[in-house]
């Protein structure tokens, strides 16, 4: 089984450092995922995408696959990666 990929909408997520310490721990590549500049380790990859409502949102859910893993406050996006075969 392939390693999961991690996407986090880092919009307001508290549990970013959380998240980095599992994905060491298990060798799970991450995407924090904003629409402004923030600081990530620099073994997580960052996506900038840009200004407008659901645009994160919209680039974490064309890419999530099955097996990979969604961190997100957001309902609507949380359906749209479970109807993608994410968790």
């Amino acid at each position: 089984m392939p390693t999961p990929t991690i996407y986090v909408d880092a919009d307001a997520c508290p549990v970013k450092e959380e998240v980095y310490k599992v994905a060491r721990r298990t060798g799970c590549p991450v995407f924090v995922v904003a629409n402004g500049a923030m600081r990530v380790p620099p073994d997580v990859t960052f996506v900038s995408v840009a200004d407008g409502a659901d645009v994160a949102d919209d680039w974490i859910a064309e890419r999530v696959k099955p097996g990979d893993i969604v961190v997100t406050n957001d309902i609507p996006l949380a359906d749209r990666a479970l109807k993608a075969g994410g968790a």
